[in-house]
């Protein structure tokens, strides 16, 4: 074997006849006096410690230039190859980590602090003891140490190296808060390492989890450790207690050192021995714990009264608490803090509970202005559940669910306020009301505060009021009615045209309806069309929404202004209750997407105009019914007299003058891909090598199947990842109109799969659904980072992302390897469809996948901003050897992807020979109309797939 600084040998001592580990300084550390002294100094401190469950080290020396220690050699297996991700059982963890404890306690007592306690450190020898190894890191107390003067000086100084205040060694899943903070480290600090270990010998997983080391520092350091009732439902409840003691965040509320541990453990032992003869042991068996209880209510008279509480705290622990753990493992923090709170009324001391309510909400202070109004919430995606009250304000620390919520606030005198929020840990909510008939009719107001746009400075924005819903036909109707296409009073801004103004009469001729008359593009004879007063008014240029904002009284918003009321860090949940899909536009608050502040339909339904330009656009955001629904977020910016029937407009009013700084010009970067030059061959190699993987054994399953459909039928599958423990899940769907083996197009979804938590209710249908209509299999998998499988947070940048575009092609490659176990399958007819981040990333999987007989790349190109990150996970290098037949589809106003910068340069690059690609290019923003995307997508697989096979 072999690690950072040596590598280790089975060799035989010939003096002792014994078979030994000898481990030597790799040759190339030999001339590092700082590596050569570390690699010592592991040896002393396993040296200085004599104890059975503790490496015996034999000899430590140096020989023709070979640093080399000679140690006891254990046959076993890593802890961490017995854990395996699966908990053990009770018995030969609380065995097991008895022995550790005993070890670590010597090693605390000879003065040595081991300082990487981890599973891969510690041997479970054949005979199934344990033996700790591996002191690299150790902290020594040198009068335990015998060196000579001249190599302790050098130790001291490596040592102090190694342990002074702002240096973080060792593992980061294992340290404790203070070594993940820097700070000095004694023997608690290895109690709280050991913690860690044990709660992952008993969870199967660690209790601190990150995507990046400073994810998981930050994890160690601020969130208490997971209930591990809520993973098992046999856990002692002393056992529990030592776990957690050791896992305090204050050194001084842990076990002084593993001396103390060892006792405790050895105490727990004993007594869960003893136990497995005793009256617990009975209780725990229904049919002897009637028994016991019809005697124990015969011989008193408080029986009655105790059975009671023991169907209460059985119903807490046999029903509640595994409830818990669903509604936790479903995101459903709302009814989990609910039914624990329930719970806690029976069982208000048990732990278990309290860590529930614990790991379902967190500490927030909530004040009102004015104070004294009453609260009530609710879980966010539960529109139609009866509000619950908290009470009435102000609170300190108040426990509330973690999730996004809504919220009622309600005070005599004040408009009723109406707000959508996740309260934040530790922080202060404030919550603003309006006295009665104060406030703009229709409008909600967003308090000041500073405003943070990604990318760029922080503004400060003065409170400001906003529309609550988007302009309707009914209102737009009025403007018209008032004559405010002939007053020019209303039309503020020049039309210019190649950097000319265009005279006022003749622009204003331009903004007619479908039969000539003055109004939005979608009306008709001058007003809009029956049975739509409701719907947002659509079909506006810019001019036009600013000049009905005029009229009102109002200004359309800039872009800072938009997006803080729009508060997009709940999205995804907004996102599920908002208007996508495709179906068209709906009445405004008929979805019930309610935003940060009182605002509906920011998201979805139509795109709103807002004041700032950008080149020659001007913004227009939210995304509209028919887009995808990440352009709920995504910045777009359109020709300003560009009248889509999908643009709309929200209006603001501020109580003061926007200063310039907010209402001027943005400036985009593009890049210039022209002037770069693909990676050379050789370096190609060393790329594509970093996605290799095995093709191990799948371990495939159906895990469920829907028939309910009338087009196809859907099977959920999952197999096995080829990284890690994971699992993939994927949705296979099987078209009823055609004969098997079946064509199947495998696809890769856009940004919002990164930000959604359910595969299941992405708004993906509208895009896919075609494929098995048509008669072609459709496989959706759930990426890495994706949907189901996202982190808590994200990947860090930049190689957080490049281990997940990685694992992104490893998932594809799995997903054809068990498409090619399955006899339904024509698995020599498969095609790539990739939608926005997918048809972005599609050039490095198709370049590096060869059984791909056609691609489909749907509102991709390249990145517009530059070329920062890896070049092992940049599309620009893999398109040039790309060899699959690509269709790409765009719009020519994309704002995402433009034309010139990113498309076209995508385009040329792509390596298939010219007859076996195309762009087609279509009017309009970022995805054109639906109907060419089919008809393009479907002629494409026509023909490199060929025809389908219909069912006879």
């Amino acid at each position: 074997g072999e690690g950072g600084m040596g590598v280790v040998y089975r060799a035989e001592d010939t003096k002792l006849r014994r078979n030994v580990a000898f481990k030597v300084l790799r040759p190339e550390l030999v001339d590092n006096e700082e590596r050569r002294l570390r690699f010592l100094r592991e040896a002393r401190a396993a040296a200085a410690v004599s104890h059975p469950n503790i490496g015996h080290v034999y000899e430590v020396d140096e020989a023709d230039g070979i640093v080399f220690i000679a140690m006891e050699l254990v046959e076993g297996k890593t802890l961490r190859d017995h854990i395996a991700g699966r908990s053990m059982p009770i018995k030969d963890a609380l065995r097991i980590a008895t022995e550790m404890a005993e070890g670590l306690a010597e090693a605390h007592k000879a003065g040595v602090i081991h300082r990487d306690f981890k599973p891969d450190n510690v041997i479970v020898g054949s005979n199934g003891h344990a033996k700790i190894l591996d002191f690299g890191l150790a902290k020594l107390l040198e009068p335990h140490v015998q060196v000579g003067s001249e190599e302790l000086s050098k130790l001291q100084t490596i040592s102090g190296e190694l342990t002074r205040e702002g240096k973080i060694f060792g593992t980061a899943a294992y340290m404790s808060p203070e070594q993940a903070e820097g700070k000095p480290v004694d023997a608690r600090s290895d109690v709280f390492s050991f913690g860690t270990v044990l709660y992952e010998m008993l969870a199967g997983q660690r209790p601190f989890k990150g995507k990046s080391r400073t994810s998981t520092l930050i994890a160690i350091v601020r969130d208490p450790p997971p209930a591990l009732k809520l993973v098992r439902s046999d856990m002692p409840h002393d056992l529990e207690r030592i776990l957690f003691r050791c896992l305090e965040k204050k050194p001084e509320s842990r076990y002084t050192s593993a001396s103390e541990l060892s006792k405790s453990l050895a105490a727990c032992q004993s007594k869960l021995a003893a136990s497995g003869v005793g009256l617990r042991s009975i209780l725990r068996r229904p049919r002897f714990a009637i028994t016991v209880l019809v005697l124990l209510v015969a011989a008193a008279l408080l029986g009655a009264w105790f059975f009671v509480k023991y169907s209460r705290a059985r119903w807490v622990r046999d029903k509640a608490v595994p409830e818990i753990v669903r509604l936790i493992e479903k995101d459903k923090y709302v009814a989990a803090f609910l039914l624990a709170r329930q719970a806690q009324r029976y069982l208000p001391d048990d732990p278990d509970i309290r860590r529930a309510i614990s790991n379902t909400t967190v500490p927030t202070s909530i004040r009102t202005a004015p104070p004294g109004a009453d609260l009530y919430f609710k879980d966010y995606l539960s529109v139609d559940a009866a509000w619950i009250p908290l009470g009435r304000a102000p609170f300190e620390n108040v426990l509330v669910p973690w999730n996004l919520l809504r919220w009622r606030v309600e005070k005599q005198g004040f408009d009723t306020l109406e707000a959508a929020l996740f309260a934040p840990p530790e922080a202060e909510v404030q919550f603003t009301l309006e006295p009665e008939g104060t406030a703009p009719p229709g409008m909600v107001r967003v308090p000041a505060g500073e405003f943070q746009w990604p990318g760029r400075e922080a503004v400060a924005l003065e409170a400001y009021w906003i529309d609550r819903h988007e302009v309707t036909n009914r209102q737009f109707s009025e403007f018209v009615a008032s004559g405010g296409y002939q007053k020019r009073e209303y039309w503020k801004v020049p039309f210019p045209r190649g950097g000319r103004p265009i005279p006022w009469e003749q622009a204003i001729a331009k903004f007619r309806d479908t039969t000539g008359r003055p109004g939005p593009a979608t009306w008709r004879l001058g007003t809009f069309p029956e049975g739509e007063a409701d719907l947002p008014v659509r079909g506006v240029s810019w001019y036009e929404a600013a000049a009905y904002c005029e009229f009102a009284g109002k200004s359309l918003p800039t872009i800072y202004h938009w997006y803080k009321a729009a508060d997009l860090g709940a999205s995804s949940d907004i996102i599920l209750l908002s208007n996508f899909g495709g179906k068209g536009p709906a009445p405004v608050g008929d979805h019930q997407g309610l935003g940060r502040y009182g605002t509906y339909d920011m998201a979805g339904n139509v795109k709103e105009w807002c004041w700032n330009e950008t080149g020659t656009r001007r913004y227009i955001l939210g995304g509209a019914w028919s887009e995808p629904a990440y352009m709920s977020s995504d910045e777009d910016a359109q020709e300003s007299l560009d009248r889509s029937e999908t643009f709309g407009v929200r209006c603001t009013k501020y109580v003061g003058p926007v200063s310039e700084a907010l209402t001027s010009p943005i400036q985009t970067l593009t890049f210039d891909y022209s002037k770069e030059t693909p990676a050379g061959e050789e370096a190609f190699r060393v790329y594509r090598g970093l996605y290799a993987y095995a093709r191990r054994a799948l371990n495939a399953t159906v895990d469920s199947v829907d028939e309910s459909e009338a087009h196809w039928r859907r099977e959920t599958v999952s197999f096995d990842a080829a990284y890690g423990n994971e699992r993939i899940v994927a949705h296979l769907y099987l078209p009823k109109d055609s004969s098997a083996p079946y064509q199947t197009v495998i696809y890769f979804p856009g940004s919002y799969a990164l930000d959604l938590k359910s595969s299941e209710a992405a708004p993906d249908m509208v895009f896919i659904d075609f494929i098995p209509r048509s008669g072609r299999a459709l496989l959706f998998p759930v990426y890495k980072e994706t949907y189901e499988r996202r982190a808590p947070s994200p990947p860090s940048w930049p190689y957080g992302w490049r281990d997940v575009v990685i694992q992104w092609s490893k998932d594809l490659g799995r997903s054809i390897d068990y498409l090619e176990t399955r006899p339904d399958i024509d698995s020599k007819r498969l095609a790539f469809y990739g939608l926005s981040m997918g048809a972005a990333s599609g050039p490095i999987f198709c370049a590096l996948e060869e059984r791909f007989r056609a691609s489909v790349l749907l509102g991709g190109g390249f990145d517009p901003g530059d070329m920062e990150g890896p070049p092992e996970v940049n599309p620009f290098h893999f398109a040039p050897r790309v060899r699959t037949p690509t269709l790409m589809i765009n719009g020519r106003q994309d704002f995402l992807f433009p034309l010139e910068t990113t498309q076209l340069p995508m385009f040329h690059l792509l390596g298939a020979p010219e007859k076996d690609k195309r762009h087609a290019l279509y009017e309009g923003g970022h995805i054109p109309q639906m109907e060419t995307v089919i008809k393009e997508t479907l002629d494409w697989l026509d023909r490199y797939l060929g025809p389908i096979k219909s069912r006879q």
